[in-house]
């Protein structure tokens, strides 16, 4: 089956579900190299991967940048500041090759 067959069959049996999370849950199925009847079949593990899907996008929504922007959350290195496109500043780490923003600062009317 492909994803797209598979998404249909999902959206006629949750049609409660947004398309991102029918797509999210095909795909899941599609790749996961088990019975696509089986799997489109079971209650459970529908559930299972429409939640995996919420939990994906709530931990993508809340990960932004360096919680301290001094050293590597991961080794705990020094980080090296960086610029990136349109002046927006971030941290580096030479050791994991990975860039951490840092959020910007509010401006508040007594910085004018």
């Amino acid at each position: 089956m492909t994803i797209e067959s598979i998404m249909g069959v999902i959206q006629d049996t949750r049609p409660g579900l947004s398309r991102e999370q029918v797509r999210s849950v095909a795909t899941d199925i599609h790749y996961s190299g088990l019975p696509v009847c089986e799997l489109i079949a079971s209650e459970e593990i529908i559930d299972k991967l429409v939640s995996g899907y919420q939990s994906r996008q709530t931990a993508t929504a809340n990960r932004v940048a360096a919680e301290d922007p001094k050293t590597c959350p991961i080794c705990k290195a020094v980080l090296t500041p960086v610029k990136l496109a349109q002046g927006r500043a971030a941290v580096y780490c030479a050791k994991h090759f990975v860039v951490y923003p840092i959020p910007p600062t509010k401006k508040t009317e007594e910085d004018d």
